[in-house]
Order: C-alpha cells, then sequence, then structure tokens
C-alpha cells in the first residue's frame, strides 16, 4: 500500500489541501500518520463524509425530547439535568396554564388541551420530526377522554422515534392512567421496538405534600437514558415525601428521614436564600458518625454555592477551651458559614425565655421553613420535625435576631 501527501489527495478528492489536513488533525481520515509536517496518508483512504451537507435536514444530528405537563415542579428540575446531557427540550402544557418559571420561558413550550381532541391534534402538528424521548409527567385529569387522548397522544409521538428512543410515564396509582404502560408497551415494542418505562408515585395526592422533586427528575433521567437493552423498567417510588397536618408540622421523623429532609431543604437554596440557625452545643449530639458528618458536608457545599449562612452556637464561656478542639467547630470556621458564639449564662440571666424557643436548636431556611431538633432522652424515637408552621417559624426567627445582639464572631472566640 503507498502513501500520498496532502497535496497529492487534494487533486484526488478535487478538496483543498487545507481541508485535507484539517480532515487528518480532527483524525476523521483513517491510517494517515504525521512524520514531522508531513501527512502520510494511504491511498486507498476513504474520502470522510462532508458533516457540511444537506444530510442533516434528512438524519437527526441533536438529541430532542418532549415533556408534557412540563410546567411541574419535576418538569422546572428535569429541564436541566435533560440540557446537561445534551438534549433540546421541548414542552406540552395545558392552554390556560401561565408559564412563570424562566427555564420554561426559554424553551419551546406547545398549549393544547388534553381533552379536546381537536386541539391536541392540532398541537401534535406543531411538534418537530424526530425525538429521542417522551416525558409524560402525571396530570390530576382522569376523564375519559383525557384517557383516550393521552394514548393517542403516545402513539403517533412513537412513530417519530426509532428503536433507542424511549418513553416515560409518571403515574399516581391513584389515577386513571395508572397502568397504561402495560397496555401500550408490547404493541410500541413490535411495532418500532422501543420501549416505555415508568415511575409509579405512591404519594397521597394532597396539597399538604412535601417531596424531593429533583431525585424524581434523576430518576426519570435514569429511566430516559438507561436500560438500554431491557423491554421497558417499572419502579415505584414515594418520591421522599413527607406530609404536613393541618398545622403546617411533620410527624417526628426518625435519624434517617430528618437528615434527608434537611438535606434536601439545603440542597434547593440559591444565593438569594437565608440559612439561619441556633444550637445548643451538646457534646453527644455533634458526633463523627456518618449521618451527622454527611449533614456537615451538605452545609459546607451550600454555603460554597454562595447563600447566607447564619449559625449560632450557644454554650457556657467556661466551656470555650475545650470546644477549641471540636472538630465541627473547626470544619465550620473554616468555610463560608457566618458563625457566632452566644454565651449560654448570658442568656440564662438576661433572657432566658429564649433558650426555651431554642430548645435543644432548630434550622430556619427564608421566612417559611423551621427544622427542629427533639431531645433524645426519654426514649424519643423522633429525631426532629419539619414546620412550615408561620407563626412557629416567625417566633424561632425573632429568637434568633434577639440572640444575635449577644453574639461575637466564633473564629475570634476560639481563636
Amino acid at each position: 500500500m503507498g502513501y500520498l501527501t496532502a497535496k497529492q489527495l487534494s487533486e484526488k478528492w478535487g478538496i483543498s489541501e487545507r481541508r485535507i489536513i484539517k480532515l487528518c488533525q480532527e483524525e476523521r481520515i483513517y491510517g494517515a500518520v504525521k512524520e514531522g509536517r508531513i501527512w502520510n496518508i494511504p491511498e486507498d483512504a476513504m474520502k470522510p463524509s462532508d458533516k457540511r451537507s444537506n444530510i442533516a435536514q434528512y438524519i437527526p444530528t441533536h438529541k430532542r425530547v418532549l415533556v408534557a405537563n412540563i410546567n411541574t415542579k419535576i418538569g422546572e428540575e428535569l429541564i436541566p439535568l435533560l440540557e446537561k446531557e445534551g438534549y433540546i427540550v421541548e414542552g406540552i402544557c395545558e392552554e390556560n396554564t401561565r408559564i412563570k418559571s424562566e427555564k420554561l420561558k426559554a424553551l419551546k413550550v406547545l398549549l393544547t388541551d388534553f381533552e379536546n381532541q381537536e386541539k391536541l391534534e392540532k398541537m401534535f402538528l406543531k411538534t418537530e420530526k424526530y425525538y429521542d424521548g417522551f416525558i409524560f409527567i402525571d396530570t390530576d385529569k382522569t376523564s375519559k377522554e383525557f384517557m383516550k387522548n393521552k394514548e393517542w397522544l403516545i402513539l403517533k409521538l412513537a412513530q417519530k422515534m426509532d428503536c433507542d428512543s424511549s418513553i416515560v410515564l409518571l403515574n399516581h396509582p391513584q389515577n386513571a392512567s395508572y397502568g397504561l404502560e402495560k397496555k401500550l408497551a408490547q404493541k410500541l415494542r413490535q411495532r418500532i421496538g422501543l420501549r416505555i418505562n415508568s415511575i409509579q408515585l405512591t404519594v397521597p395526592i394532597s396539597n399538604h405534600i412535601w417531596m424531593n422533586y429533583d431525585e424524581i427528575a434523576k430518576d426519570i433521567m435514569n429511566l430516559l437514558t438507561g436500560f438500554k437493552n431491557t423491554t421497558g423498567m417499572a419502579i415505584t417510588s414515594n418520591g421522599g415525601y413527607l406530609e404536613f397536618d393541618e398545622n403546617g408540622t411533620t410527624r417526628e421523623l426518625e435519624r434517617g428521614i430528618f437528615y434527608r429532609a434537611i438535606q434536601d431543604c439545603l440542597k434547593r437554596l440559591n444565593k438569594e436564600s437565608h440559612f439561619w440557625s441556633a444550637s445548643m452545643m451538646l457534646e453527644d449530639e455533634w458526633t463523627e458518625e456518618p449521618l451527622e458528618m454527611n449533614f456537615r458536608v451538605v452545609n459546607l457545599e451550600t454555603a460554597n454555592r454562595g447563600v447566607n449562612m447564619e449559625r449560632i452556637f450557644i454554650f457556657r464561656k467556661n466551656e470555650i477551651e475545650k470546644f477549641k478542639k471540636n472538630k465541627t467547630l473547626q470544619i465550620y470556621m473554616q468555610s463560608k458559614v457566618h458563625t457566632i458564639f452566644v454565651d449560654y449564662h448570658e442568656i440564662l440571666k438576661k433572657e432566658p425565655e429564649l433558650l426555651k424557643i431554642v430548645g435543644n436548636g432548630w434550622d430556619g431556611i427564608d421566612n417559611d421553613t423551621l427544622i427542629v431538633d427533639l431531645p433524645s432522652e426519654n426514649g424519643n424515637e423522633g429525631r426532629g420535625y419539619v414546620s412550615r408552621n408561620k407563626r412557629e417559624v416567625k417566633k424561632a426567627y425573632e429568637c434568633f435576631e434577639r440572640l444575635k445582639k449577644y453574639g461575637k464572631d466564633l473564629k475570634e472566640v476560639l481563636k
């Protein structure tokens, strides 16, 4: 086998020598080897196809996904994950929806009425020529028209997909659409080869529910992009939900659930958020067990994102020497968390009612959420609870501001 130079090959292929060299540099000509400044190219090398040609209008060159009911909390968490994975995201919303989210305003969003066949067909005509995925986030509609149209939409969109595409349905068992994927899965596998994956949310339908929407979004991503050799996956999830009573508080949460809840709160905070906390420095609660240590790591990560974090540590002045060696305080003092020392004896003498409000301690988020520690004595199994009771949150925040008046920079106190 002989070799040609870039100049010789340019005459053979009818393109410029400069273009040949660029193709070699991009490793698009198999067997091309550079010696010094010269490219030696096999004389029987095949000419690469031109990516700039009009073939792109016939063969999809971008990943595209369509999300129905994208105007949900799950949808908002899902968008950045899809875009990070390289997808062009389009959405479907009910026509009477006011799109407030900035994330949604940047997308192509189609409006329709799922219970009106004619409007749904008009919306469908505006969709793209191909899709790599379709995600249907559950809605509270349960009418026969909605069920029929949902099935119609899935089958029509499947015609714009290939066997490597995936459909993900997120359902509540309480809704009529639960189990729809079982009805369609065999039909679509036989016709096209694509699969339907599903998440069944075992969460009560209630206005007093708090879920880990970001984790559900991650589960959807896994079902969309993974399990390529399955004929369809069905998983069941409770979404890590918490339910609030009529007073806006949860039940007493076990340790694992409690830490999961507070870490979920911290991960959602941004630069506009305010995290404020008051803790009684009880040695038996500031341990090096994994739950506690991971909680501290999440605190530091949150502060590093630019969240305004203030932590008050309450202990006796005569314990300062002892706490200089405390690993927890050393970690916080080296972070971007604003750490404050308040002397227990001073508060006991001047405003003892503040100590009663603090109790074992709490973490506050903005002006709407309070995560309360509970004492571990008396056989109490609960680690704490979450409150959205406006009165309780306001009382804690006012206490926090009053405590700050007695505060000193912890770094200066323990140096």
